[in-house]
């Protein structure tokens, strides 16, 4: 009985390890919280002339059916922009399709935005809903009016809500009944 809590106990908590994908990564935000960033232009997701992960940088996770997402983004540095999308930048969609801050580019699938011409620092996407299970990237860089060269940093807020998974229920079902059995034995 032992062996079977332990089994349940090490699939539950091994669930929902984020995971890294190659490409043009900045970083991964599947656990959620708070990170730090730094783009190099002022304008490059405004203008949507980004041709690298320095000028607007690309999080990663992986997102179920279901899990739904907010986003925020603070800087005391310039006005900044939000665009989400279902799919993995990658350098040549940069290079040859073209950056694009409200729409599909590459084979990345534009999900949501923010507003480029009423955008104000505090920018935010709130309760994103997932339509299907697999790898998104969030887009964020300066939306300032005038073009400058510089290091702008920002933190990004990224607060998940997940759904289960189908199997991650079932385990915790074996693991309920595995207690409730114990239960009776012990009276």
């Amino acid at each position: 009985m032992k062996t079977l809590i332990s089994m349940v106990a090490v699939l539950a908590a091994t669930t929902f390890v984020p995971v890294a994908h190659a490409g043009l990564i900045y970083g991964d935000v599947g656990a959620g919280g708070n990170f730090a960033g730094i783009v190099t232009s002022s304008n490059a997701w405004i203008t949507s002339s980004a041709i690298d992960g320095d000028m607007v940088n690309f999080w990663t996770f992986d997102a179920n059916a279901g899990d739904s997402l907010s986003l925020f983004v603070t800087s005391p540095a310039i006005e900044f922009g939000l665009s989400l999308y279902q799919g993995i930048v990658d350098q040549t969609e940069l290079l040859f399709s073209g950056f694009n801050n409200a729409g599909d580019f590459g084979d990345n699938l534009f999900l949501a935005g923010t507003n480029p011409v009423t955008g104000a620092i505090g920018t935010s996407l709130l309760d994103i809903l997932f339509p299907i299970t697999g790898v998104y990237t969030i887009a964020v860089g300066g939306e300032q009016g005038l073009s400058y060269d510089g290091q702008f940093a920002y933190n990004l807020r990224a607060d998940f809500t997940r759904v289960p998974e189908p199997a991650t229920l079932g385990v915790m079902a074996i693991g309920m009944i595995a207690l409730f059995g114990m239960r009776r034995r012990v009276r």
